[in-house]
């Protein structure tokens, strides 16, 4: 198997990038309900994890999940959230990344 980053794979990460922010965002929107504050904390990881676990499914190279947090990172500082973003989706990008690659991609309950 090729284990350099192909178009399909790029076009993957974008497309669950863009997918996974736009639910965390409509997620965390109930934040604009005073009361509810408290349950973005709750709602935000339960909402957002759907379309990450789809994302997972589909990752069986080094670096995806690494793009995907810097990219992440990136959206976030463009949306007024801080630059620490970028390093943080860096940082914990390859983290996950090498946690994935320690399972061979297949162990769904390692990667949770």
């Amino acid at each position: 198997m090729n284990n350099k980053l192909q178009g399909k794979d790029l076009i993957n990460i974008g497309i669950f990038t863009a997918i996974y922010f736009i639910v965390i965002f409509a997620a965390a929107s109930i934040g604009f309900i005073p009361i509810f504050i408290p349950l973005i904390s709750v709602v935000v990881p339960l909402v957002g994890g759907i379309p990450m676990m789809l994302f997972f499914s589909k990752i069986k190279k080094f670096g995806m999940l690494t793009i995907c947090g810097v990219l992440l990172g990136i959206i976030m500082l463009l949306t007024g959230m801080g630059w620490w973003c970028i390093p943080t989706g860096l940082i914990f990008g390859l983290i996950s990344d090498f946690m994935m690659k320690a399972c061979d991609y297949k162990n769904a309950k390692r990667e949770v």
